[in-house]
């Protein structure tokens, strides 16, 4: 009698064909449960839509400080500095240079590439940035323009020491930036 109504079942499923889906007691890949828990309750994506719940973005800001020369680097990343007869303006921000280079060389601007976690996270770090960080914060968003999210920014961070990193690895974009601003 069991193997009746098992070759029924396989009957009528070709009869049906493979496109109709009749009530034939088999179950796709994953179970209702396994649906929900996998696809429509999972942690991860409730964090996510939680966090990014009524994305509200904005537009980067507008660039302030317009870019006054136009930098040679070098593929070690290093830059002259700017021309002695060149004017700088004044900026509510400063970099300072690295120092202790060989026969009084003028070093290099401090922007530097960091991987964590086997490279799976790599962030840009900018050290010895003094004078209004906020305002620098502002001008680095217009510059790599990246937007804020429900007026938070994630992307651009303020650490301890000073030291401001940016994710993703950005460093030859804000060495080119700070260079065309005369650091």
């Amino acid at each position: 009698m069991l193997s009746n109504t098992s070759s029924l079942r396989v009957f009528s499923r070709q009869i049906a064909g493979p496109l109709s889906r009749q009530s034939t007691g088999f179950r796709d890949k994953h179970s209702s449960r396994q649906v929900k828990r996998l696809f429509k309750k999972n942690p991860a994506a409730r964090r996510i839509e939680n966090k990014m719940g009524g994305k509200v973005i904005e537009s980067p800001p507008e660039v302030t400080y317009q870019a006054i020369l136009e930098p040679k680097m070098l593929p070690n990343g290093w830059n002259p500095p700017p021309p002695e007869g060149i004017e700088i303006p004044e900026y509510p921000f400063k970099i300072s240079r690295t120092k202790n280079k060989p026969n009084d060389a003028v070093g290099f601007l401090p922007v530097y590439s960091e991987f964590r976690r086997d490279g799976a996270r790599v962030t840009t770090r900018i050290k010895k940035v003094s004078g209004d960080r906020d305002a620098f914060l502002t001008a680095l968003r217009a510059a790599l323009q990246i937007p804020t999210v429900n007026g938070k920014d994630e992307t651009i961070r303020l650490r301890t020491g000073g030291t401001i990193e940016v994710k993703g690895n950005r460093v030859m974009e804000v060495k080119q930036w700070l260079a065309g601003l005369g650091f």
